[in-house]
């Protein structure tokens, strides 16, 4: 795979390159989604918005895109069992784009992930695990069963292949909205804003030198939830750092430690990130649902609940927002849209 990839270390970060193999590789497979403006939250932020729908993919969630980039790849090596551990929309995307590409799967999930998205992972022919109680067990057992299974451990955090598949999404962004000049991504490890960031920003001249907020070259800004401020904590503290604890409704994004490559993307090229308590995440999943009639986690909707007039120095003049997934619980659905009604 020809890639013009920058190394830290020992090693290797995603490019624009790279990403762009990826969008060939995985076309077959994935949805191409649409983005779509959003006349009600373009009043609601003050600035004009667009909706990268994620959640219409066909898991429901954009990590199929990076799950079945890795796959692929593997396979052509030989590779017939995988081996991951996740929350749930990573799993789901290693199930089908194993099953599809003929491999066996295991997927090691928590006791805390989501019942809707474990079933998924069933029916899409993988191997469930269900161990420990939160992201960082489970990717232990599945560090484990890899090694006894002699099998790849694909993580969804830091892998440079499945950054790439992610970094897809931005790709089409630009070539549908080529005067985009902001785009914000939900942040949990940092896969989906390390490929976005590898696809926008790696590629630009001058790379993080460069000016930002013009058209093809946008301002990336990460939102995380305020109980699992992994990223936010690491950049503050100069390196990938484990956080004692973290307590957020937000499975998706309720990691401890981000990867280290997404770090480093993060840290050479994003703008800046921020976080966002669990109630106006909420919030902004039922305004999703009643005013643009999307379905998202509140995860996904994060970025939506950012008061951004307040962090950024001029206001975008094209805005995407990736609204990342649509797995939520129907509970959760309903509290959020009782939110957004009062």
């Amino acid at each position: 795979m020809a890639s013009n990839r920058q190394g830290i270390g020992s090693i290797d970060l995603p490019g624009p390159r790279s990403v762009s193999e990826a969008a060939e590789r995985i076309r077959p497979y994935v949805v191409r989604t649409p983005l779509v403006h959003s006349p009600a939250f373009s009043e609601l932020l003050g600035f004009p918005v667009w909706l990268k729908l994620e959640n219409l993919q066909v898991t429901g969630a954009f990590k199929i895109r990076g799950a079945t980039n890795a796959l692929l790849i593997l396979k052509r090596r030989g590779v017939g069992h995988v081996v991951t551990a996740s929350s749930g929309s990573h799993a789901m995307g290693v199930a089908l784009a194993a099953r599809r590409l003929g491999l066996r799967a295991t997927v090691v999930m928590a006791e805390t992930s989501p019942e809707v998205k474990r079933r998924k992972v069933v029916d899409y022919g993988a191997e469930l695990v269900v161990e420990g109680r939160g992201f960082d067990d489970s990717y232990r057992r599945a560090a484990a069963l890899a090694r006894d299974l002699e099998a790849p451990l694909v993580s969804g955090i830091d892998d440079e292949t499945v950054m790439a598949g992610q970094g897809t999404m931005a790709m089409e962004i630009l070539e549908d909205l080529p005067r985009v000049d902001f785009v914000a991504v939900p942040v949990g490890g940092g896969g989906a804003i390390g490929g976005v960031l590898a696809a926008v920003r790696a590629g630009v001249p001058g790379g993080h030198e460069g000016e930002r907020g013009g058209a093809g070259n946008p301002r990336v800004w990460g939102v995380q939830a305020e109980g699992a401020p992994s990223m936010k904590v690491s950049l503050e503290k100069g390196e990938p750092t484990l956080l004692e604890a973290i307590d957020t409704i937000a499975d998706a994004i309720a990691v401890r430690r981000p990867g280290l490559r997404p770090f480093e993307m993060v840290r050479r090229y994003a703008d800046g990130v921020v976080t966002v308590p669990d109630r106006d995440m909420l919030r902004a999943a039922g305004r999703l649902a009643l005013w643009a009639k999307v379905v998202a986690e509140p995860a996904s909707a994060a970025p939506l609940a950012v008061r951004w007039d307040e962090l950024l120095p001029a206001k975008p003049k094209a805005a995407a927002f990736i609204v990342t997934g649509g797995n939520i619980p129907p509970d959760l659905l309903l509290e959020g849209i009782a939110l957004a009604l009062h």
